[in-house]
């Protein structure tokens, strides 16, 4: 039987922390890629999030954590949906789809925001190197979808990391343009997307 009970995560002081986390990368993610990382101060973060620059500091460290926080959010989301995508019974088209929608569809989710990648040289040299190893992972999983579906005949013949560089980039770049606000919603700019690239790849 279905537990019909209260939802007692409302007291659990882990999930608050974890929920208001989510919401100081919204925010600092969408203000460094409107006015980049120098031009951002964490007290105009704090403002808009109605905090002190002192309540600030019970998240993060320092404004290059912050930053640090958004990127590691974004790879996390991006390792999700490729797992979620691997696991699936199909096709690899059909996978690589799943992917791009399911990575798109974060954009319309109140937890982190991936930022423009122009930001990212702003990081420690540590930082930097960590996100490069991970981010060069799901490329590499990306890079053996294609390649499964070379061989299976469902995608054409092609260079396949030039192929990941095409998807990656165009989901990497659309922090610049995207708004929810913009004349296009988000499960539109992901079915527009899959049909781009699944013309591009798929036989006929």
């Amino acid at each position: 039987m279905k537990n019909t009970g209260p939802d007692l995560t409302i007291f659990d002081r882990s999930a608050i922390h974890d929920a208001r986390k989510g919401v100081l990368l919204q925010v600092a993610g969408h203000q460094f890629t409107e006015k980049g990382f120098h031009n951002t101060s964490l007290e105009s973060i704090a403002k808009l999030l109605k905090l002190t620059k002192a309540g600030l500091y019970h998240y993060v460290q320092n404004k290059e954590e912050l930053l640090y926080l958004c990127y590691k959010d974004a790879i996390e989301s991006a390792e999700q949906c490729m797992e979620k995508a691997e696991q699936l019974d199909c096709k690899a088209p059909e996978k690589i789809a799943a992917y791009i929608k399911n990575h798109i569809a974060k954009f319309n989710q109140p937890t982190g925001y991936f930022i423009i990648l122009s930001e990212f040289y702003s990081l420690s040299p540590e930082h930097q190197e960590e996100l490069k190893e991970r981010a060069k992972l799901v490329d590499h999983h990306m890079n053996k979808l294609v390649e499964e579906g070379i061989k299976e005949g469902s995608i054409n013949a092609c260079d396949a990391s030039l192929v990941v560089l095409a998807i990656q980039g165009a989901l990497n770049w659309i922090p610049k343009w995207y708004s929810s606000d913009g004349k296009y919603d988000i499960d539109k700019i992901a079915d527009s997307f899959i049909e781009f690239f699944n013309k591009g790849l798929q036989t006929r």
